[in-house]
């Protein structure tokens, strides 16, 4: 009744723990990959997945296609560094093994992972998104930097008990790499959209954000690595400006 769908690159490290904790909930797993170069294949297939390459075209069309591939309904979409605590299987299982789903989608709990220790405080807890639903009311949108799906007011959203572990990085470098990736991408949608950036925002923004995440959010209860993810969100938050900024300035001068 509940098929899930991952999305995977370059993931043999994480996709296995990612895939053993979704058959406990799940006896269809439909894995989307962009033609990985080390060991994903081989890992999934060992697992008796369903597994598709197709080449990427972005976080939403990859999750879109996943669940076309799906035998049933219900999907619940991960990432491949992103596995089930014994908590949320239960809950999990609770509604597609001993009831029937009565809600329209599921937001499911996230504690995150980084560089090997679990972040409480901060920008990234408390966290959650919606991971469960049915792709005949509810689709993930073509956004280029954070896909969503398409909830309306109309939805009845349930959140459930348990977290999703999310790994995210194994070091500073992979952190830092990614700041500089999503913040390309935003300044490219922002810059097609029409928008532009002033030098009030470009400083002030991640002065804000700084200490809303560091200070109100706690951040500093997370020690050195709580410095890290604000200080780090920051500079997102002032390249992210910067760019869209540089790209507009081109786009006037070409003018």
């Amino acid at each position: 009744m509940l098929s899930a769908v991952v999305i995977a690159k370059n993931e043999e490290k994480k996709i296995g723990k990612c895939i053993d904790s979704l058959k406990k909930v799940s006896d269809d797993i439909v894995v989307v990959d962009a033609y990985s170069t080390d060991a994903t294949k081989q890992i999934c297939l060992s697992k008796g997945v369903r597994f598709f390459e197709r080449n990427w075209e972005g976080y939403a069309k990859a999750k879109n296609f996943g669940n076309q591939q799906a035998k049933y309904d219900w999907i619940i979409s991960l990432d491949a560094d992103e596995c089930l605590s014994d908590d949320l299987v239960e809950s999990i299982k609770d509604i597609f093994e001993h009831h029937k789903p009565v809600f329209d989608a599921y937001e499911l709990p996230f504690i995150t992972n980084f560089c090997g220790r679990w972040v409480y405080y901060g920008g990234w807890n408390p966290e959650a998104h919606i991971r469960i639903f049915n792709k005949q009311l509810i689709s993930w949108n073509p956004d280029a930097v954070h896909e969503y799906l398409s909830i309306q007011p109309t939805h009845q959203i349930k959140s459930l008990k348990g977290y999703v572990y999310h790994y995210t990085v194994d070091s500073l470098a992979v952190f830092y790499a990614k700041t500089d990736q999503y913040s390309t991408l935003f300044a490219k949608k922002q810059y097609l959209a029409g928008k532009k950036a002033g030098y009030v925002k470009i400083f002030l923004s991640p002065a804000v954000r700084f200490i809303r995440e560091y200070f109100f959010q706690l951040g500093f209860l997370d020690g050195k690595i709580g410095f890290i993810i604000a200080s780090e969100n920051a500079r997102y938050t002032y390249l992210k400006y910067r760019k869209l900024q540089e790209m507009s300035m081109v786009r006037a001068i070409d003018m």
